[in-house]
């Protein structure tokens, strides 16, 4: 197997309303790796969850593990994966493309019943057979917003979900599910995310202001923030 060279990135110095700045694009992935999405042990369940940004940071995270030679599994429930960004953070990394992309092995759902089959079915046997320990669960809830699926069924299968992922933390795996908030979802199961968020070891609030994209982590030692400006961000 393939392993990309990790470049040694400095975690940036500068502050804005005392959190931390990231101030390049160079240097977003050790900077997210070091405050809000650290992949080392313990493992656990990451959520993120707000802005539509969630998703990019979802690329960013998988981007991040495969430039330090681990393969990743990424779940898309939301058909968001973009390979271009992978390709434009691969090379401010000073890594071909090819070799990233090679490390992130992407399934899709396009239904809830395939959300569910891949997580509780195909994952266990995938983690196995790419030797990885790193998942990224793109709008693992998305589907599960979908109308025309019975209440009943939409919530048998979100516990049959949430069980699933428990099992797979408790073997050592690292989970980083990426949701925006449900705005199309019915009110019934706007309560998924609110669930999904209470099993997670780290629940990262993200929006966005007129200085950019802002992440806030809430526990019981109080609040953490960062920041990515606008400016960086929207050369990603």
């Amino acid at each position: 197997m393939a392993t990309a060279t990790q470049p040694s990135l400095n975690f940036p110095s500068q502050t804005h309303q005392g959190a931390p700045v990231i101030g390049t694009s160079s240097h977003l992935l050790a900077a997210l790796r070091k405050s809000a999405l650290p992949t080392d042990p313990p493992n656990g369940l990451v959520v993120l969850s707000g802005h539509p940004a969630v998703y990019r940071l979802g690329t960013c995270a998988a981007v991040d593990r495969a430039l330090a030679g681990e393969p990743v599994l990424y779940l898309a429930g939301a058909n968001v994966f973009d390979p271009f960004l992978v390709g434009r953070l691969a090379k401010a990394a000073r890594v071909a493309p090819a070799r990233v992309l090679q490390q992130i092995h992407v399934s899709r759902a396009f239904t809830c019943h395939q959300m569910v089959r891949l997580v509780t079915d195909c994952l266990p046997s995938a983690l196995r057979t790419y030797d990885a320990r790193v998942v990224v669960l793109s709008g693992p809830l998305e589907t599960l917003y979908d109308q025309s699926v019975p209440e009943q069924e939409a919530l048998r299968l979100f516990r049959t979900m949430l069980a699933a992922l428990q099992r797979l933390v408790q073997d050592n795996v690292q989970l980083v599910c990426v949701s925006p908030l449900p705005v199309m979802a019915p009110a019934s199961r706007r309560g998924f995310l609110p669930a999904l968020r209470a099993q997670a070891h780290r629940a990262i609030d993200v929006h966005e202001g007129e200085d950019g994209i802002w992440l806030d982590e809430r526990s019981g030692a109080g609040t953490r923030r960062w920041n990515i400006p606008r400016a960086v961000w929207t050369r990603l």
